[in-house]
């Protein structure tokens, strides 16, 4: 008699891993990325802007309008079909969002300063500081023409990064400017955007790399951008650049770019801010951007992602509610996740255990003390201070090593002695040391 013996197939591994360019986070980078969200909300909070929600995914046709984000950002654009076959794609940035609702809402008044702090999606390229998910936190103001709304933008845009200890340089410049550049140089009108996004690349490649791109990939002639470069290689960032420019400068749209920077630099210092400098290649890679424009870069950082960038897009709000005339909006975007990077490299304070522990003190019984540790866990709760109690009914000595690997400030220990006198036994976990405290006192100690 033969046996038959049958080989049973193993199944098939699945990867578990989230989509290439984007990312899970555990608790400690999860809680490091909320302090970020939280910090820059403060400085929000305090330049009077108010929050907007809007979807993540949005009609198609709104994001590829021609007053949106241009043909580059569309190759980059996650685009689909819902199940009533609608063209849709997620949202490339906030601000296409917000001028959406902003021209759909004519009751909102001015200025209307808003933040959202929300996912974006880019299906680009990947480096250090760079996904393809990756949360947006903007501020934007609505409404108001003079480049005071771009100081007050970069004077925030300074205190935030104080606060999150990251000391960054801001590089500041104008569109109008660059336009003016261009039409000196006598770039065609249809290729300026083109010409633009290859001057932003400037400090980064080089000037020979930037002039083969401008011939090879955006259509201009090798003369024309000679004479371009030959413009750029003219122009410092000393103070007394943008006089020079004024004086040498034929456009008169360039002209007013250099007066509305010139205007722009002489506010920054009355808010008291000294890290911002005229850079004359930076552009921004988006259409959108009218005026004024800028990026904050962290100095000496192996991170050469920029971890805040913005501008002026009068336009974008007036073209999308079919209104001939523009709606001044100018806004600045802080990159929460190259902000986090940043803080793990330098290991400042928003990168430490002590910022990303979800809670200050554990509350642990011994002995049969369960209805005294809710007690007690309730009260310091309901007085702001955030409570871990352990629900296992491990010894003491495991629950203290399991605290500390938490990065727990605090245990607190109530024994039946404990409740006999009133007093808690309060461990400080990083030094050893433990007190004997009455509840008040123990409040007290642990809202310092």
């Amino acid at each position: 008699m033969s046996v038959r013996i049958l080989r049973l197939r193993s199944p098939a591994i699945m990867d578990l891993s989230p989509p290439k360019g984007m990312r899970d986070f555990l608790p400690a980078d999860a809680l490091r990325r909320e302090w970020i969200a939280d910090t820059l909300k403060i400085a929000f909070k305090q330049y009077g802007f108010v929050p907007l929600e809007t979807p993540v995914a949005e009609r198609f046709d709104v994001l590829s309008s021609k007053f949106a984000g241009g043909e580059e950002i569309l190759k980059e654009t996650y685009r689909f079909q819902d199940q009533g076959k609608r063209e849709l794609g997620l949202r490339y940035d906030l601000t296409v969002p917000l001028a959406r609702v902003f021209a759909g809402n004519a009751q909102l008044a001015k200025p209307f300063k808003r933040y959202q702090i929300a996912p974006v999606f880019r299906d680009g390229p990947l480096k250090k500081g760079r996904y393809r998910e990756f949360v947006q936190c903007d501020v934007d103001t609505l409404g108001v023409p003079g480049v005071l709304a771009e100081a007050e933008l970069l004077a925030l845009g300074s205190q935030a990064f104080q606060a999150l200890g990251l000391a960054v340089q801001f590089k500041v410049n104008n569109r109008k400017l660059l336009n003016g550049l261009l039409e000196d140089a006598g770039v065609p009108k249809e290729k300026q955007a083109g010409a633009l996004l290859s001057l932003d690349k400037l400090e980064k490649i080089g000037s020979s790399a930037v002039l083969i791109e401008l011939e090879k990939e955006r259509g201009v002639p090798i003369s024309t951008g000679k004479k371009l470069l030959k413009l750029f290689d003219a122009i410092d960032s000393s103070p007394k650049a943008l006089t020079t420019l004024a004086k040498s400068m034929k456009s008169t749209e360039g002209k007013d770019g250099v007066q509305e920077l010139q205007q722009l630099f002489d506010l920054l210092a009355a808010f008291g801010m000294q890290n911002a400098h005229f850079v004359p290649s930076l552009s921004r890679g988006l259409n959108y951007y009218t005026g004024t424009v800028y990026e904050a870069f962290l100095p000496g950082s192996v991170i050469t992602s920029s971890l805040a960038a913005g501008g002026r897009y009068d336009k974008m709000v007036g073209d999308f509610s079919g209104k001939s005339e523009p709606v001044p909006a100018v806004g600045i975007s802080f990159g929460l996740d190259v902000i986090g990077d940043a803080l793990i490299e330098k290991e400042q304070p928003g990168s430490s255990t002590s910022s990303r522990v979800g809670a200050k003190v554990f509350v642990m019984p011994v002995g049969e003390t369960q209805g005294a540790c809710i007690k007690v866990s309730q009260h310091l709760r309901q007085s702001g201070v955030s409570v871990l109690m352990d629900l296992t009914g491990r010894g003491v000595s495991k629950n203290l090593q399991w605290a500390s690997k938490q990065g727990i400030a605090f245990a607190i220990i109530v024994g039946e002695s404990e409740i006999k006198e009133g007093k808690y036994t309060l461990r400080d976990l990083a030094s050893g040391v433990e007190n004997r405290l009455t509840f008040p006192e123990l409040k007290a100690r642990l809202m310092e």
